[in-house]
Parts: C-alpha cells; sequence; structure tokens
C-alpha cells in the first residue's frame, strides 16, 4: 500500500516553517545589520585616526572641514582629500580642475548601510561621514560677511586646545543628499538648538528650558522632522540641510561616532549631549554667525 502525506500534514509542515521563516528573518536581519555598524566602526575609527595623524603634521591642528569657494572656478576641498595621503584608502577622482580628490564615498570613508554612490564621477559627493565644524573649521565661502559675521576665515582647533578630547566628537555618520543634488556636506550640525529641546513649562523659569541631548530628532519632539531619518531621497527632502546634515541613526537607533582621542563608538539616539560631546569653546564666533551660531539664547562663553 503507497503512503503519502495528507493535505493536512503538509498544511501543518508549511505552517511550521513559515513560522520558523518568520522567527529567523529577524534575526537574520540584525545579523546582518550588526556586521554592517562593526564595518562602519572599523571604517570611523581609520578615519579618526586619519585626522590626528594629519594634525601631528600641522603643529596639531585639525584640517579644515572645507574651504574654496562656491565658484565652480575654484576648486573645493574637504578633509576626505586633506587626510587621503595618511588613509590611502577610499575613493578618489579627478575633478574638473585637474586635482585628485576624494569626496568621501568609498572604503573606510563609508557608512556601509547608506545608500550606493557613483564612484566615477568626481562632481557627486558622498560624505557619509562629517566632521565636528567646531573643530574643523568649515570655510567654504570663508570670505563672504555672512560665514561668520566679520568676514574672517577661522582656522581648525588645535589638539591641545580641546579640554576632554575623549568627549568631544570629532566625526560622525549623517545623512546624503539626493543623487539629483550632487552636493553635500562635510560636517555635521553643529547648532545648540538641534541637540537641546525647549521644554519651558513657565515662561522666565530657566530651570525649566532646557534638555540636553539630541532628543530634538527623535518622533515626538515639537521641532522633530521626518528629513532627520532620509537620506534626501524621497523626494520632498531633497536638498534640504536637515537630512544631508545631520546624524543619522542607521543601526536599530544607533548611530557611529568618532572621537577626538581616536576611539569609535555607536552611541543610541538621545545620547548626545551638546555640551558634552558637541560644543567647544573658541573665540572669533558671534552670535550673528549662520555656521557657528544660532545659539540660544546666547553662546555660553
Amino acid at each position: 500500500m503507497k503512503r503519502a502525506f495528507t493535505l493536512i500534514e503538509l498544511l501543518v509542515v508549511i505552517a511550521i516553517i513559515a513560522i520558523l521563516a518568520a522567527i529567523l528573518f529577524p534575526v537574520f536581519a540584525q545579523a546582518k545589520l550588526a556586521a554592517k555598524k562593526t564595518q562602519t566602526l572599523s571604517n570611523m575609527k581609520q578615519s579618526s585616526l586619519g585626522l590626528l595623524m594629519y594634525s601631528g603634521d600641522s603643529d596639531d591642528a585639525f584640517p579644515m572641514a572645507e574651504y574654496g569657494d562656491g565658484d565652480p572656478a575654484y576648486p573645493h576641498i574637504t578633509w576626505t582629500t586633506t587626510i587621503f595621503p595618511y588613509v590611502k584608502n577610499g575613493d578618489q577622482a579627478v575633478d574638473s580642475h585637474g586635482i585628485t580628490v576624494s569626496t568621501g564615498k568609498d572604503g573606510i570613508f563609508r557608512d556601509v548601510a547608506g545608500p550606493s554612490l557613483n564612484l566615477k564621477d568626481a562632481s557627486v559627493e558622498g560624505y557619509y561621514f562629517g566632521v565636528n565644524r567646531l573643530i574643523c573649521a568649515a570655510n567654504y565661502d570663508g570670505g563672504q560677511p555672512w560665514f561668520n559675521g566679520n568676514g574672517q576665515v577661522l582656522p581648525s582647533m588645535s589638539q591641545t586646545e580641546l579640554d576632554a578630547p575623549a568627549d568631544k566628537v570629532l566625526i560622525a555618520t549623517k545623512g546624503l543628499n539626493s543623487p539629483g543634488n550632487k552636493w553635500n556636506y562635510p560636517w555635521f550640525v553643529d547648532w545648540q538648538f538641534q541637540y537641546i529641546d525647549s521644554i519651558a513649562h513657565t515662561p522666565g523659569d530657566a530651570s525649566t528650558v532646557y534638555r540636553d541631548g539630541d532628543t530634538s530628532q527623535q518622533k515626538g519632539s515639537p521641532v522633530y522632522s521626518p528629513k532627520y531619518d532620509t537620506d534626501c531621497q524621497n523626494g520632498f527632502s531633497d536638498g534640504n540641510w536637515e537630512c544631508a546634515a545631520h546624524p543619522r541613526y542607521r543601526y536599530a537607533g544607533q548611530g557611529v561616532f568618532g572621537y577626538a582621542d581616536g576611539h569609535a563608538k555607536s552611541v543610541a539616539r538621545g545620547a548626545l549631549k551638546w555640551y558634552q560631546n558637541i560644543y567647544v569653546k573658541r573665540g572669533g564666533i558671534t552670535s550673528a554667525s549662520w555656521t557657528y551660531g544660532w545659539y540660544y539664547p546666547q553662546e555660553p562663553f
């Protein structure tokens, strides 16, 4: 007598397989994401060390985040190009001025959980990682009066100027611009109001005003925008600084950050403290500065 599976038995087996798949697939996805975070941590660590090695050869001064001009007649040089001779890893291409540049799209400059970019076109900027502009000065169009309120180009800071370098974020994973907008930011936003929520319950009572931590980027915050969770690639946020310059938390609510002493680690969203981890005191910056200003109610000098 021939024996065969009954329809009920087949359905039971299929149901068991479906249950196991539902249990295991998320585990596989988590393992894959964990592997990507490990690789990004390694990339971040090497990029951080590249910044420190440059500093060691430059009287302890960190490289500029960027310099150049918005006028296409002048080259645009960023920290990824500056430290490339020290790391010898990452993307390289010849720009329209005949200069070999690295625009932070590959190798140790990549957040592997981020979207892929065109590696062949030097005009397409990447910058998965952005530096802290309070440490690595951003002098793009630096001679203009709207840059820092007095039209002067600011220097980058030196290692010896930094208090508690193990606490200061030097470099962070950040958002990307849309493919249609080839430019991107080589730094992450450092504005105080983006990290410290105003939660005043009593007008005029300073003790109820601030909650330090990057909770402003979390859902439920009065100033939260969905752009904080995009890479400017969904149409409504194309070209916006909110997605292209903010730290990104691509790893189950965690982002990857490198610190001024050379170590790198993942940090949960909301755990960064502006005064402890972002802000560094430096002179020559006015509250009128769009780049270094916007401190509320005033810069804590």
